[in-house]
């Protein structure tokens, strides 16, 4: 039961931070905005650690799984945090619907998970139709709408390398240590990535980028990665990233409703698609049986001819 409620609260969590990261970088740029929200979340995860009667394992198997999520929390953050400035908030969070099957594909190769059933593999097709979908109806928003969807894309397969990474290191590490060694390492490429960006430090900080970086801080990046590694703990790769299948739902209608963004005919198609994809992926049992029974029946009709 409580992993189950973590999962429901990553999904409504991150469904919200694409229209808070946007917010957050108001007045200061995406590079400082990124750098605050890790750095802080860094620092207060410290005494979160020490509180829980954990300490940081400095173990060669943890290291490695620090740096799996690493890549996660710097490269994919960075990487969609330059995008946002291109694209809608509801955008970020569809295209982010890529990540099961790239999460999939990575850990068959590398984990030899067989999440990826040929019904699975129909699901994800469904979703890649819905994906499609929502970017056609948004892409004549803005001559630079690419910078966005590429920042993200990158930033999308960032996040699925790292969900393999960490699950491939079975580091056992507590849910707050991973996160902590994570952000930690996260914060010191932050730090040596400042002569490349540089800091744009405003004379006086917007009311709503503050709030935005403060939410980002405590529950986009701190609370959502606890519980995000507590999941990974007890689910496998490619059923952990499908949250960013479902988050992409909310993620429009938060956009609709706080940010004024339009919601287009074939944005709610596509959303519909997703959904489906979504359940087609979580119960893939019939159509299997359906696919397999239907692969096999040109095979099965000649074995008779010939009998």
């Amino acid at each position: 039961m409580l992993v189950i409620v973590a999962y429901l609260l990553v999904i409504l969590i991150w469904s919200t931070t694409p229209l808070a990261l946007q917010a957050s970088q108001e007045g200061i740029g995406f590079f400082m905005a990124a750098m605050l929200r890790m750095t802080v979340s860094a620092m207060l995860s410290l005494p979160l650690v020490w509180i829980m009667g954990q300490r940081l394992e400095r173990s060669r198997q943890a290291i490695n799984s620090y740096v799996g999520g690493t890549i996660g929390i710097y490269g994919a953050m960075m990487a969609v945090y330059w995008g946002a400035h291109y694209i809608p908030s509801g955008l970020i969070s569809v295209l982010y619907g890529l990540s099961p099957m790239l999460s999939g594909a990575i850990a068959w190769v590398w984990l030899k998970e067989r999440e990826l059933t040929p019904a699975r593999v129909f699901a994800l097709l469904v979703a890649l139709a819905g994906l499609g979908l929502v970017v056609a109806a948004r892409l004549d928003l803005d001559e630079q709408s690419w910078r966005g969807i590429v920042g993200t894309l990158v930033s999308v397969f960032c996040f699925a390398l790292s969900a393999v990474w960490v699950k491939r290191s079975n580091a056992g590490l507590h849910p707050m240590v991973q996160t902590s060694g994570s952000l930690l390492l996260s914060s010191v490429l932050y730090v040596l990535s400042i002569p490349f960006f540089g800091l744009v430090w405003p004379d006086r900080w917007p009311t709503r980028g503050l709030l935005s970086l403060g939410y980002l801080t405590v529950f986009g990046s701190l609370l959502g990665f606890v519980l995000y590694f507590l999941v990974l703990r007890h689910y496998s790769a490619a059923r952990v990233t499908m949250i960013t299948l479902i988050a992409p739902v909310l993620a429009v209608l938060w956009g609709h409703l706080l940010n004024d963004e339009t919601l287009q005919l074939a944005t709610l198609q596509g959303a519909g698609l997703l959904l489906l994809a979504l359940a087609l992926y979580q119960w893939p049992q019939r159509l299997d049986r359906l696919l397999h029974h239907g692969l096999l029946a040109p095979q099965r009709w000649r074995a008779r001819k010939k009998a």
